[in-house]
């Protein structure tokens, strides 16, 4: 459970390996019928979807419709001397990549080449004309100061790495919380736990217990993203470079991320808790849990919507609400649409909210610890909820 989330984060980039290795296996096979200068400057571009075959004569218009259809190409690309009109026939059948993409970028910057020598412009001129221009970013907050935060694309991968991390980090969590408090309800453990200790006593060195765990597994990541670092920086010095990466991150947002991850966590535990509480059998445990880990959804996809635009109303209210800000809260400063202080008011109120759901999910705990019902835990809860029900 501890390494679950490096496994998959491992995983992960070992299937993305896999993607572009397979892509760059199966780049296309094509053929160019054009100008002899438009076939050698094709031929010699470094390229990633497809692979122009020289050898192959472009002047038999039947041969290469033979070849076409054998396989021996997967692709013909027509172009006519002024750029005017540029085909491509491809085999439908073939499993190579599609170049259509790169051939449209590649073709456009020698037209552009072409165009710009018929208009007597040299080389260097041509290429100040397609060179990228080149923005510098400065985030003004809505009081009208400029946020110190780097609006760099290093802060935005980092929010989106730390809300991917803390999804793993609350799933394991609440399912580790509805089976430890559920299962001793469900195998009617409880009653013989609770003739030795009190049960907010025994509560509350169970929800110790949690926390111990979860500072022994962030110390354990501590460690070994050090190790890893410092063998990957042995191996080779420009292998990593960790300044690269963390440009425009500082230690004021590293801080608030990662204490805005561990309160939330505290927060999907004490509701785990409260769910499990409610539990009769062991088979109620999963949708306790699915119920809480439903709620966690909620953040997690809205911290992408947030991404393109985190000035949304509802990204803006929910960035303080506890249970979303973890998801919400560092997008938003990454994107220079919150400010420090923004984030430790999210964290301050999360702060606050984690001890009233402690005392609470304490007393309900406590108060169902011999309830039994036919009922499940949703409809335990709502019922309990339900002012008439207790009326009556």
């Amino acid at each position: 459970m501890i390494l679950a989330p490096i496994l998959l984060i491992v995983i992960g980039i070992g299937f993305t390996k896999y993607i572009d290795n397979q892509n760059s296996d199966h780049k296309a096979i094509i053929a160019v019928v054009a100008d002899k200068n438009i076939q050698e400057v094709l031929k010699k571009q470094k390229t990633s979807t497809y692979k122009v075959n020289s050898k192959i004569n472009t002047h038999n218009k039947n041969k290469l419709k033979i070849d076409l259809a054998d396989g021996v190409v997967d692709g013909i690309i027509y172009i006519n001397n002024d750029f005017s009109e540029v085909s491509y026939k491809y085999n439908a059948s073939t499993n190579s990549t599609d170049p259509t993409n790169e051939l449209k970028k590649n073709i456009t910057l020698l037209k552009s080449q072409y165009m710009a020598s018929k208009a007597g412009l040299s080389e260097n001129q041509w290429q100040n004309i397609i060179k990228d221009v080149k923005i510098q970013k400065e985030n003004i907050n809505y009081d009208g100061n400029t946020v110190k935060l780097n609006n760099s694309e290093s802060a935005q991968y980092f929010s989106e790495f730390a809300v991917i991390i803390a999804f793993f980090f609350l799933t394991s969590y609440i399912s580790i919380t509805g089976a430890e408090i559920g299962n001793e309800k469900g195998n009617h453990l409880i009653e013989g736990l609770t003739a030795a200790i009190p049960a907010d006593k025994h509560y509350a060195g169970k929800m110790l217990g949690i926390f111990y765990l979860i500072g022994f597994q962030l110390i354990i990541y501590g460690l070994l993203g050090g190790l890893g670092y410092l063998i990957l920086k042995n191996m080779h010095e420009k292998f990593i470079d960790l300044n690269k990466y963390l440009s425009g991150i500082n230690a004021q947002y590293i801080i608030i991320v990662v204490m805005l991850t561990v309160v939330s966590l505290a927060l999907y535990v004490f509701l785990a808790a409260i769910f499990a509480s409610f539990v009769s059998r062991v088979e109620d445990i999963s949708q306790a849990t699915s119920s809480v880990a439903s709620l966690m959804l909620i953040p997690y996809f809205l911290s992408f919507l947030t991404q393109s635009n985190p000035n949304l109303a509802i990204s803006k209210i929910l960035s303080y609400f506890p249970y979303m800000s973890q998801g919400l809260m560092p997008v938003r400063i990454a994107r220079g649409a919150a400010t420090y202080n923004d984030g430790y008011i999210s964290l301050l109120i999360s702060i606050i909210f984690v001890i009233i759901m402690y005392l609470f999910s304490a007393k309900v705990y406590k108060d169902n610890v011999f309830s039994y019902s036919s009922e499940t835990p949703v409809k335990a809860i709502l019922k309990q909820l339900n002012p008439f029900n207790r009326i009556s």
